[in-house]
């Protein structure tokens, strides 16, 4: 359990879990956030699925892009939600995959993808990533998951391991 002494608020990572998924539910395009080749992140907005109960989601993309080339080379993406109605945002830290079969394409094509992607769900340049979060970083000034200024800078956090999601800070020590 964290405790957020600036307004006595105890959370455990389910209620962590719990704040987290409702800012996510309130934004409409995350950042997708990559690591080129020379180490510097690439951040640029994308429209996903639904988060999941897991906390999987999928998006398309175009194979050529920068996006789906970082993916490819490193497995891994950032998606960060900012709303700004609630003063909170969230990191989701994770794993990412490109699937190429157009069975699991066409069974999730959105007709408002076209636009992006005229070929539709058997171009092979369209790719869907698909996106499983390993760790969520949170910080919500209306749920009171904020740090005591005097203490340092922080933000909530869940990692998911083997049997389950643990809560923690993101401190330096850990």
């Amino acid at each position: 359990m964290i405790c957020f002494p600036a307004r006595e608020v105890a959370l455990d990572a389910s209620g962590l879990l719990q704040i987290a998924r409702g800012i996510v539910d309130k934004v409409a395009m995350p950042l997708a956030i990559t690591v080129g080749p020379q180490g510097e992140a690439n951040a640029r907005v994308v429209q996903t699925s639904k988060l999941s109960d897991d906390w999987t989601l999928r998006f398309m993309t175009d194979r050529r892009s920068r996006k789906a080339q970082e993916i490819g080379r490193t497995g891994r993406m950032t998606l960060a939600y900012q709303c700004d109605a609630e003063n909170s945002y969230v990191t989701l830290v994770g794993r990412a995959r490109i699937i190429d079969d157009v069975a699991v394409k066409k069974a999730i094509w959105n007709p408002a993808s076209y636009k992006w992607h005229p070929g539709g769900p058997t171009d092979p340049n369209v790719v869907l990533i698909d996106f499983i979060a390993d760790r969520i970083e949170l910080w919500s000034s209306t749920h009171g998951v904020t740090p005591d200024p005097t203490k340092g800078l922080w933000a909530a956090a869940v990692s998911r391991e083997r049997d389950g999601w643990r809560s923690h800070l993101t401190l330096p020590s850990g």
